[in-house]
């Protein structure tokens, strides 16, 4: 990376209140997204910190930037969310003011990316660009172009002509390297080398094994340290050196395991290399109670919660800021009544004196709200009263340990030892072995058990079992008005008195994790996989579907 300038800057006290062509805080080129933050490094070597407690982190990096230069284009996202991005744009519209359209500032305009911040220096737009050494020598090589009107803009504050062979540089990023344990190093040396320069019909596969893009391997004079290695590119390692505002602005991320802990570790270490703020610390509790408990004693600032623990988070006063969904259908959560075919219940209120299973909270609230719309002014004020008057023998998990409710004994009078809150499966026992007449389950846990599918009103119904609806339905919309409820996979919660300002950093933090690791990626692979199975285990902090093929993503709540 280098700052290429024209002449009318010889100094790098020169570069203030100067036009600055910017390739953008995001873009798709794997090469310049993996060192997204080496814009910043550049930002923060010749523009004093600001940490103005009123502005997010993103918004006083972009404060500054408006403040230092007298004009730029910073085309692109600055922030994935389209709302925010708008306003900091509006707010800061001198960012944009060199781009072709300075209205819209958006990803296609001409002087956005790698070329466009070479554009916009050559086309006399800006007076200085942060781009790529190759790009540079590139188009010097394929336009004609006066070398003697621009020059390079060093670390040490001087400028080197355009000219010169030896150009000052700013960063640079190593070659991607195969890395092995110290005892069986020069074994995998010797295996490799050996194997890519055979004539084996399958050496090729071990190269796509090794790197997924066309690549040519060199085999290293000595083996070396990861850290010595890295040492030799200028600029690198102190890239991740950066000041930070005080106070903290961290993100406290409780966790509740150990195995929770190590992914929010490497989460943190992840997020911190590709210039994520604000930084996340991990505040690891005994339990998942527990963690609630921190966020409302704000000892902790986030935690990923369940939808069973719903109740728990309206206890403790908590706020979800963000849910985690899914764009599949089926893996939102849907609650519904199963009964069997041949059974004499076709409404709710044929249930009167039906024995019942439940999961917990989540299913019991279901059948609470469509009862309570159902019986209008005939409903007992005291939920667990009217349900324990109205249904015959039941169970409820976890009812007992509900503070300051005396629950009707045939409310738990079918419950097992083994029955446990949120065990769909366990729950559904209850029905295929004759013990309950009904059960509120959650539909994704237990459709292959039961075979049945959401693809047309007929497969409501598998023969032995069918799902009981609160009203007539509409054909294609059987599986939606049937739902007594339904919920999302989970929710990132915050103490309820969390500030705009807070949230919105959060919010966009977040936002970029869930952009960088959130999905599936051809090609390179991602440095860390945020839903994806951690170190062999599943819902590792946020939940996971049944099948491998499945990643959430998060959505606002607010």
């Amino acid at each position: 990376m280098v700052a290429l300038v024209r002449r009318n800057i010889n100094n790098i006290w020169d570069a203030k209140e100067k036009r600055f062509c910017h390739p953008g805080f995001e873009t798709t080129d794997t090469y310049t997204k993996a060192l997204s933050m080496v814009s910043m490094y550049f930002e923060n070597w010749i523009i004093p910190k600001e940490c103005d407690p009123e502005k997010t982190l993103l918004e006083n990096r972009v404060a500054r930037l408006s403040d230092y230069f007298e004009a730029a284009c910073i085309a692109g996202p600055w922030i994935a969310d389209a709302t925010f991005d708008t306003k900091l744009k509006s707010k800061y519209k001198n960012l944009c003011s060199l781009c072709d359209n300075s209205a819209s500032c958006y990803t296609g305009d001409k002087y956005y990316g790698r070329d466009g911040a070479i554009l916009c220096l050559t086309d006399n737009v800006g007076d200085i660009a942060w781009v790529r050494l190759d790009d540079v020598l590139q188009y010097f090589k394929n336009v004609e172009a006066n070398k003697e009107d621009y020059a390079y803009l060093c670390p040490d504050g001087m400028t080197r002509s355009a000219k010169t062979d030896n150009p000052c540089i700013w960063l640079r990023q190593p070659w991607p390297v195969i890395v092995a344990r110290n005892k069986v190093a020069e074994m995998a040396v010797n295996m490799i080398d050996l194997t890519i320069n055979s004539k084996n019909v399958w050496k090729n596969t071990l190269q796509d094994l090794l790197a997924p893009y066309h690549s040519t391997f060199v085999k290293t004079e000595s083996l070396e340290s990861p850290t010595d290695y890295l040492r030799r590119y200028p600029g690198f390692l102190s890239a991740n050196d950066r000041a930070t505002c005080q106070p903290s602005r961290r993100v406290r991320w409780c966790v509740s395991s150990d195995i929770e802990d190590q992914k929010c570790r490497w989460l943190r270490e992840a997020s911190f290399v590709y210039g994520i703020e604000p930084v996340i610390s991990c505040i690891q509790e005994s339990n998942r109670i527990s963690c609630l408990e921190a966020i409302r004693d704000q000892r902790a600032d986030i935690f990923v919660s369940r939808p069973e623990e719903r109740l728990e988070v309206s206890k403790k006063r908590l706020k979800p800021i963000l849910q985690v969904t899914s764009n599949k259908k089926n893996d939102f959560n849907r609650i519904v009544a199963i009964v069997k075919s041949n059974s004499v219940f076709k409404s709710f209120k044929d249930l009167k004196g039906a024995k019942a299973c439940f999961t917990g909270y989540e299913s019991w609230n279901s059948f609470v709200t469509i009862m309570k719309n159902i019986s209008k002014d005939n409903w007992d004020c005291s939920s667990v009263k009217a349900v324990g008057n109205f249904l015959g023998d039941s169970c409820v998990p976890g009812i007992l340990s509900v503070k300051n409710i005396d629950a009707p004994r045939n409310l738990y009078s079918l419950c097992t030892t083994d029955m446990n809150v949120d065990d769909d499966i366990n729950t559904l026992s209850c029905l295929t072995s004759g013990r309950a007449d009904v059960v509120f389950v959650n539909l994704k846990n237990v459709r292959k058990e039961i075979n049945i599918s959401n693809t047309e009103s007929s497969n409501l119904t598998n023969g032995k079992y069918r799902i009981l609806c609160a009203k007539e339905t509409e054909k294609g919309k059987e599986e939606e008005m049937c739902s007594l409820t339904w919920t999302t996979l989970g929710a990132v919660v915050a103490h309820e008195n969390i500030t705009d300002l807070r949230y919105s950093e959060i919010y966009s933090m977040l936002l970029s994790m869930d952009q960088l690791f959130g999905t599936n990626t051809k090609g390179y692979t991602s440095a860390f996989s945020l839903y994806g199975i951690y170190d062999d285990h599943q819902n590792v902090i946020f939940p996971v579907s049944n099948n491998n093929f499945f990643y959430p993503t998060l959505n606002e709540t607010r």
